[in-house]
């Protein structure tokens, strides 16, 4: 691997402002994605976000002068885009359309959770009596939101709220594995490679589906949620979230994720109509408040303790 990159030490401000924006594009992504399952279906869906966002952010690398990756470094990076962009979007996706915006988000708020017990697990981070409450505060809500003391595989929102866990545990581990890389190159390069070693696989898995599908079906009204989820939930939240990574620890970064439920459920209530149950608030709840005791006074993880 090369050498640390040298910058400018980051204000906690431009952290914080790149954070809140990254999150903030984030939780607008249930509300569009939903618009845009209407007339085009999840998996050309997930195929067309991630290879326009692959080929913007590559062409945005190269105007830039960005540099390349050194030849040890691909296989790395090639192993995060499948977590963070293969895996996860599919999973996000399939997951969304299949369950309510509303639970998407509450789900969503688990990544801090699983960030912080592969942190953990790769001695990143300590495991505390307040992070082990926090875990099992969130794992409760989850199982909560899944229904687990009525579990049915048949019904279609259990089977969307297993994949959007699975998302989160994807992400998690993108997160944490993603963050040393960062210290050695320009954020636009890491980002960029991600999405183009992620795209291929998603390409792959959703050829039939591609194969089927019929553009002249899609309205107008889900291409431009499609191109509002390119720009605004893919391509500008990954690089300032990725940016941010790269002056904070992950489990910082992962707690920003508080404001996915905020925003995303005001948009899902506002916009698609969506009323949360008895059942989303009290898992919302837990989940939340296992965030609030596991990640909220945790300190965040010195660059040189990871790179």
């Amino acid at each position: 691997m090369k050498p640390t990159v040298s910058r400018r030490p980051a204000a906690a401000w431009e952290v914080h402002a790149s954070l809140f924006a990254a999150q903030t594009g984030f939780a607008l992504f249930p509300t569009l994605g939903k618009i845009a399952l209407t007339s085009l279906p999840p998996l050309p869906l997930a195929a067309l976000r991630v290879a326009s966002a692959a080929l913007l952010l590559e062409a945005v690398r190269r105007i830039s002068g960005a540099e390349n990756l050194t030849r040890g470094d691909h296989r790395k990076v090639l192993v995060y885009g499948l977590l963070g962009v293969s895996l996860n979007q599919v999973l996000f996706i399939l997951g969304l359309s299949m369950t309510t915006a509303i639970n998407t988000t509450i789900l969503t708020a688990t990544i801090p959770i699983f960030t912080l017990g592969v942190a953990v697990v790769l001695k990143k981070e300590k495991l505390t009596v307040p992070a082990a409450a926090g875990v099992l505060l969130a794992g409760a809500g989850a199982l909560i939101l899944v229904n687990v003391e009525h579990f049915d595989w048949r019904s279609q929102y259990v089977r969307g709220d297993v994949l959007l866990l699975g998302n989160a545990i994807a992400y998690s581990l993108y997160l944490v594995f993603s963050r040393p890389i960062l210290a050695h190159y320009n954020v636009l390069t890491v980002v960029s490679r991600v999405f183009l070693y992620g795209a291929p696989a998603i390409l792959l898995f959703t050829a039939p589906a591609l194969a089927h599908f019929t553009p002249s079906e899609v309205t107008a009204r889900s291409w431009a949620c499609l191109a509002g989820i390119v720009l605004f939930c893919t391509v500008i939240p990954y690089a300032l979230n990725s940016w941010a990574l790269a002056h904070t620890g992950a489990s910082r970064v992962a707690l920003y994720v508080f404001l996915q439920p905020l925003i995303a459920t005001a948009m899902a209530i506002v916009v698609l109509g969506e009323r949360p149950t008895v059942r989303t608030i009290v898992a919302g709840l837990l989940i939340l408040s296992g965030l609030a005791v596991s990640v909220v006074r945790r300190r965040k993880i010195p660059a040189e303790e990871v790179a």
